[in-house]
């Protein structure tokens, strides 16, 4: 079985991009064509990684208060996701505290909230992105 694929994107002065790609599996041949707009008011977050533990640990935070289990797990495992998820993190009052970088392979960050601290431990590097792989709990 042969696959070709062959790409080709070219850019306007208006700000838009529109990529062609022909895909040849045997004797059938495909093309398909999109079109985007660069603005302010839209976000992409698949195929997005996140760029440091900050990040991933704010990403997941984010997408806990907002109720968005597919926006949680770009940046969290499927285990630290379905455990975070097994409370509602709507009007949550955690408050970042930064994170450790003593283990540069696992930084964990810190977020309190009122009657404790959550851990959230972070795993990647910075060319390949940045995931929570671990949350711990500490109550007062």
């Amino acid at each position: 079985m042969v696959v070709a694929c062959a790409g080709l994107a070219a850019c306007s002065d208006d700000g838009s991009q529109s990529a062609d790609v022909t895909t040849t599996r045997g004797s059938q041949a495909s093309t398909a064509t999109s079109t985007s707009t660069t603005d302010d008011t839209s976000s992409v977050t698949v195929g997005i990684i996140c760029t440091s533990p900050e990040d991933a640990a704010s990403a997941l935070v984010s997408a806990w208060t907002a109720g968005d289990r597919a926006a949680a797990r770009r940046c969290a495992t499927d285990a630290v996701v379905d455990e975070l998820f097994t409370t509602n993190g709507a009007g949550n009052t955690w408050t970042d505290q930064g994170c450790d970088k003593t283990d540069p392979a696992a930084p964990v960050c810190a977020y309190s909230y009122e009657g404790g601290a959550a851990f959230l431990t972070t795993g990647g590097s910075d060319a390949g992105g940045w995931k929570v792989t671990k949350l711990r709990f500490l109550a007062d």
